[in-house]
């Protein structure tokens, strides 16, 4: 192959090179608009809890984490048709290159040239497709993903209450949009989303079940991952409206017809534990009633949050090496 050819080959390369350059700039930038947007999404949920007149309005909690993971699931969940083509014509394009570079490496090997001189080019052409192959197998079928794109946690992850990572309390969210329905003598617990890993205590106070348990060690909230009642998100029911509503307690009419009473929900993950009141003025638990009640208050406590300026996951940090030297000594 003269070097002509070789220079026209050369030109082809680095053409294809300055538009798939082109190609990247118009993807990297319609991509950045979704990958904002979701983390401020992000952000609004983790700072949801945390706002003033927080259960001023009644439910609407509820609709606020529902629409913003509504929000955050479409955003993530899109499908860029035309982002795609541009991606795909982009990796044909470096495959093509691929194909430029190999037949240019293989006629210079095969030429009249040094042993050392050969070497250098095979192994820049090994190091050049192997960088190309990276680009095209894993870098740009990220592209076409926004939430690996801005390395955000998917839909699945968002909604489960045991990933600590996450970067928002999913274990605080169900706890504060929660709501207690009573129908007739069925007490009902209610999310507005399948929220995954709960696990939930529910206590009368004024019945013999008593308050709330005395969570003072880490142990005792391993215990109490144990002893609550886990939710499954698959098994849940449709009441009137678009809660997921879980059957809690069946009520005896002659023992639970009360006017006054407070009902505290303690909601646990591996995030932590979160305790949301409810107060009952009035409820006879006779057939043909309902009444919907929403949390007053809440309270965080062993919230993990993976931060060096967390005292739970110090703690847990503390204690896993207290654990690991304790089995070195009885070891030694």
């Amino acid at each position: 192959m003269t070097g002509s050819t070789l220079t026209i080959l050369l030109s082809f390369g680095t053409g294809i090179l300055s538009l798939v350059g082109l190609m990247s700039i118009f993807i990297s930038m319609n991509s950045q608009h979704n990958v904002q947007r979701s983390r401020e999404i992000l952000w609004t949920l983790a700072a949801l809890p945390y706002e003033r007149n927080l259960f001023h309005e009644k439910g609407s909690i509820g609709k606020e984490v529902f629409r913003h993971f509504i929000i955050y699931e479409q955003i993530i969940n899109q499908k860029h048709g035309f982002s795609k083509i541009i991606i795909q014509f982009a990796q044909y394009a470096l495959g093509f290159c691929i194909l430029i570079w190999t037949t240019m490496g293989f006629s210079l090997m095969f030429s009249e040239r040094p042993l050392f001189e050969k070497i250098f080019i095979f192994s820049g052409w090994l190091l050049t497709v192997s960088f190309t192959l990276y680009f095209i197998l894993k870098i740009f079928e990220e592209l076409k993903s926004t939430s690996k794109v801005g390395r955000l946690p998917a839909v699945e992850e968002i909604v489960d209450a045991d990933r600590v990572n996450s970067g928002i309390s999913v274990v605080t969210l169900a706890a504060i949009s929660s709501c207690i329905r009573m129908v007739d003598s069925r007490v009902y617990l209610g999310f507005p989303l399948p929220f995954k890993n709960l696990r939930i205590n529910l206590s009368f106070f004024d019945s013999k079940e008593g308050g709330l348990p005395d969570i003072g060690s880490r142990l005792t909230f391993k215990e109490c991952m144990e002893s609550y009642t886990p939710l499954d998100p698959e098994k849940f029911e449709i009441l009137e409206d678009d809660y997921c509503w879980y059957l809690i307690k069946i009520l005896d009419h002659h023992k639970n017809g009360h006017k006054d009473s407070l009902i505290t929900l303690e909601v646990l993950s591996l995030q932590g534990l979160v305790t949301v009141e409810f107060y009952i003025e009035e409820f006879s638990g006779q057939k043909n009633t309902s009444l919907n009640i929403y949390p007053y208050s809440f309270e965080e406590r062993f919230i993990n949050r993976v931060s060096t300026l967390d005292p739970f996951s110090i703690n847990q940090i503390k204690s896993s090496t207290e654990v690991k030297e304790e089995v070195n000594s009885c070891l030694n």
